[in-house]
Order: structure tokens, then C-alpha cells, then sequence
């Protein structure tokens, strides 16, 4: 039974009843007492779930009450959990419904959103916010406007200016687009993510110390430099043997398209998996001089051929891969890095400007909400963030767990355990399906939810995780497929990476 810990936690997939899990885990403390809508915090991440998890309760408590036959499903799992009688359960109910219409404003199922904006509201004082704050939601419109003003304001001697005009010279050294404003307002929307807002402070006193960039790209570009080298090298070794004995590239199997053609890729620049083809595997497999030889040639072209392919050509390949392998992530994350560098120096100024903006039209970020408070939740007891939100919490249920951001989380976390302390009969929830993660744009991380039991160490025996395997959605053909489609898919990607892995 669920209430029996402290808090349980259903990893559901697509169509297995989540909504009715979470509806009738509610309604069992409604049961149990008709009063507990006003201790009880229910979350999801969008005004629609919000609407539709209420509807579902209430249509439910009605249902119960009047032992209607669309509840009968509900009736039969919460007698059988609670071990109750049906007039029993329908009294209950009934005093539980006429309590939440009556006292509308203490059903507490919201999204996640709205209910830190009441805890932001409740802290207003702490937190130096103003009373008539306007929260603003349109945080990328603000950022291009701030881009904008920015732009507006330098002089010729700004500091900002001379970032800018080297950001221009880089692009046009690599034949790009002079006009950086468009890109610079698009990397600036990182000043929003929750990454950037945890780490900036220690980001730009570093970006920001005397020397730091100067010495910071240089060692980025020779270490660019010496990785390209070590991969140019090997095709030149390549091109080398081929005109010391005297052969083209036509004179090769399948010419430039056959094993050739990885070398010619690497001379060119190009470094990435993409240059292992088909043809070049079966080289670096078997090692065959077939691979290498071209009918159609001459046979003392295809003597010299056999003969280079057997001594040179085949161990170059092998050794020019694991060169590449070991290099082109080098030099990738180089070349990444130095690309926006340039742009990564400019968000400290775009986030100011930012900020200075919201002080002067006295205008606050949603975005900003999660990190505010996690600034001071992280300093303070959980106690005194329980007084600041204005009514007692005894039970906290979380759903589209699979959604819910590191920051987020790091927040709920301080009430949940501030919940799960009172006692094991708790009926505290998290319901959540890794699979149907969407929301990484918002920082959603799905990691948390596949590995929650981590989050609990010290509370296991508290913990009940448990699955719901019974899909009530979708037909058996298609449930059938699909379980045996992806275990084996997973079985042969599974295998493909340990083949791969070295000893």
C-alpha cells in the first residue's frame, strides 16, 4: 500500500494510468480525512494537466458520493487500499467535496510554476522585491531589447566594443556572416537557462581576470592546432606512398568513393565519423588487398597496388584511425569553444543590461523565479520556507516528474523532505515517464527521475518506487511490437558498442 512509506514514486509509461494513480492517491487522503485538501500540494507543468487533475478529483468525489458506475473503478481501489466500506467512503467524500467548493482557494493543485510564484510573492520582503512587481514572461523579447540597447550605447572606446569588433574579424576570417548581431542575440538567450544562471558568477570573474581570455585562446588554438597536425599528417603519409610509387587515386578501388576517400576527407578538414564509410570498415575489418586493387588496371598497377596495399596502405589506415579517434573530439571541442568564446565574454554585459532594465521598468523574470529562491532556500531551514508559503504542508505530489529541472528540483526537495519528515503514513507522490521527457529547452532533466532512489539514500527504507507495466492505452498488437522491437533494438546497440569498445 502506498501510504505505508514515506514516499512513493511510479515510473509510468504512456497510457498506464498515471492520472488515475495520482487521482486516486488524492482522494485517499481526502477519505482518510476531508480536511487534508488544505495540506496538500499537488504539481504538474502545464495549466491544461493543472485543469484536468482537478476536474478528475472533483468529478471523482462526486462519483464516490453518490456511488455512481463511472466511478466504480475508483470506488474498488480505494476500498481496497483503505479497506473501507463503500458508505463509508461515500460520506467522506461527500464532506471532502462540499469542503474544497466551499474553501476553493485551499486546493492546492497547480502548476509548478504558479505555486513558486507564490512562494516568490510570500518572500517579496526577503527577497527586496517590490509589492507592485510586474512578473514579466516574454524573457527573449527583453533580451533582444537589451541587445539592441547595448548596441546603441557604445562609443568608440567601450570595452564591449572592441569583444564585438573581434567577434566580426573572427567571422570574417572563417568567410562568415559580418553582421553578428542576429547571432549574438541567439547565443545571448542563454543567459535564461538554468546552467548559465548557477555557474555565471564564477564564469565571469574568470572571463573577466586580467589575461584570462588572451592566454585562455591561445591555449585553445595550439591545442587545435597540434591535434590537426597529428590527423593532417596522416594523410599526408598517405599521399606520399601513393606518389612515391607512382599510383593516383584512379588507380585505387572505387578511386576517391573507395578507402581513398577517408584520406582525401581528412586533407580537406573534415575529421568526423562520417569519413569511416562502409568500404573503409571493411579495410580496418578484414585488412583485405582487394579493397585496394582495381580490376580494370593494368596488372603491374595492380602488382605495385597489392604489393603497397599489404605493406603501407591497410597499417596506415589503422594507425590514421586511431590518430583520428583520438583527435577529432580534441579538436572538435577546440574549434566549438573558440567559436563562442567571443559571444560567451558578451553575456555578462547582455545580463546586466538585463537586469538593469527590470530595475528601472520594475519588472521581475519568470525565469528567474527557480534560481532566486533556490539562492535563499539553500542558506535557510526548510521551516521557515514552509511559513513564507501560508498554509501547512503535509503532502507534497509531484507530476511529470521527467520534466522537472535540476534547480526545480533542488527547491521541491527541500519540502518534500520537510514533508517526509513528519512520519512514514504519509501519502507524499512523484509520478513521472522518462520516455515522455519534452521540456529540455526548459532545463527539463529526465536523469533525475531514472535515478531518484540516489536522491534518497539515507530514507530508503522510506521509499517505495514501483512501475505501472500495464499499458490501458494502446492495442495488444501494437504493445507486442513495440516490447519486442525495441528490447532487441537495444540488445544490438548494446552489443555494436561493446564490439567497439577497446580491450
Amino acid at each position: 500500500m502506498t501510504n505505508s512509506y514515506a514516499l512513493t514514486i511510479y515510473k509510468a509509461s504512456a497510457g498506464s494510468g498515471k492520472t488515475f494513480t495520482l487521482s486516486v492517491e488524492y482522494i485517499k487522503l481526502l477519505i482518510k480525512d476531508p480536511q487534508s485538501y488544505r495540506s496538500t500540494l499537488a504539481v504538474t507543468f502545464t495549466n491544461k494537466a493543472t485543469e484536468e487533475m482537478k476536474l478528475r478529483i472533483l468529478s471523482q468525489l462526486y462519483g464516490i458520493w453518490k456511488l455512481l458506475p463511472d466511478s466504480k473503478s475508483y470506488i474498488d481501489k480505494i476500498k481496497e487500499d483503505l479497506d473501507v466500506t463503500e458508505e463509508y467512503m461515500s460520506e467522506r467524500a461527500g464532506i471532502a467535496l462540499h469542503n474544497i467548493v466551499h474553501n476553493y482557494s485551499y486546493f492546492r493543485i497547480e502548476t509548478i510554476d504558479s505555486f513558486f510564484q507564490s512562494v516568490l510573492r510570500n518572500l517579496a520582503r526577503e527577497l527586496d522585491l517590490t509589492a507592485n512587481l510586474r512578473i514579466e514572461l516574454n524573457d527573449y523579447q527583453i533580451e533582444r531589447n537589451a541587445v539592441d540597447e547595448l548596441i546603441n550605447s557604445l562609443d568608440e572606446n567601450s570595452e564591449l566594443l572592441t569583444w564585438i569588433m573581434e567577434y566580426i574579424r573572427e567571422n570574417m576570417d572563417d568567410d562568415k556572416d559580418w553582421n553578428v548581431i542576429g547571432n549574438i542575440k541567439r547565443f545571448g538567450e542563454n543567459i535564461f537557462r538554468e546552467y548559465y544562471k548557477t555557474n555565471s558568477k564564477k564564469l565571469n570573474e574568470r572571463l573577466l581576470e586580467e589575461g584570462f581570455f588572451k592566454q585562455y585562446t591561445t591555449k585553445l588554438r595550439q591545442i587545435r592546432n597540434e591535434a590537426e597536425v597529428e590527423m593532417q599528417n596522416e594523410a599526408a603519409q598517405f599521399f606520399d606512398a601513393l606518389n612515391h610509387n607512382g599510383i593516383e587515386i584512379d588507380d585505387l578501388n572505387n578511386g576517391k568513393n573507395g578507402p581513398a576517400g577517408y584520406f582525401i576527407k581528412i586533407k580537406k578538414g573534415i575529421y568526423n565519423n562520417t569519413i569511416v564509410t562502409k568500404r573503409l570498415q571493411k579495410v580496418l575489418d578484414e585488412g583485405s588487398e582487394s579493397s585496394w586493387v582495381k580490376q580494370k588496371s593494368s596488372k603491374e598497377t595492380q602488382d605495385i597496388v597489392r604489393e603497397l596495399a599489404n605493406s603501407t596502405l591497410t597499417p596506415l589506415v589503422h594507425h590514421a584511425e586511431d590518430v583520428r579517434q583520438k583527435n577529432w573530439y580534441i579538436y572538435g571541442s577546440a574549434v566549438l569553444t573558440l567559436r563562442h568564446l567571443n559571444q560567451l565574454r558578451l553575456l555578462n554585459s547582455i545580463e546586466n543590461k538585463v537586469r538593469m532594465m527590470n530595475v528601472e521598468q520594475n519588472r521581475f523574470l519568470l525565469s528567474d523565479t527557480h534560481t532566486l529562491l533556490h539562492s535563499l532556500i539553500r542558506d535557510t531551514d526548510s521551516p521557515f520556507i514552509f511559513e513564507k508559503i501560508g498554509n501547512y504542508l503535509e503532502n507534497i505530489m509531484i507530476d511529470e516528474f521527467q520534466d522537472t529541472s535540476t534547480v526545480q528540483w533542488q527547491n521541491f526537495k527541500v519540502l518534500l523532505e520537510e514533508c517526509m519528515s513528519h512520519g512514514e503514513q504519509q501519502g507524499n507522490l512523484i509520478v513521472g515517464d522518462v520516455k515522455q521527457s519534452i521540456y529540455r529547452w526548459r532545463s527539463g532533466d529526465w536523469r533525475m527521475l531514472n535515478n531518484i532512489e540516489r536522491e534518497f539514500l539515507y530514507l530508503n527504507s522510506m521509499l517505495n518506487v514501483c512501475s505501472l507495466d500495464t499499458n490501458y492505452r494502446s492495442s495488444r498488437r501494437v504493445i507486442t511490437f513495440n516490447n519486442a522491437f525495441f528490447k532487441r533494438a537495444s540488445e544490438l546497440e548494446y552489443a555494436d558498442q561493446k564490439s567497439s569498445t577497446p580491450d
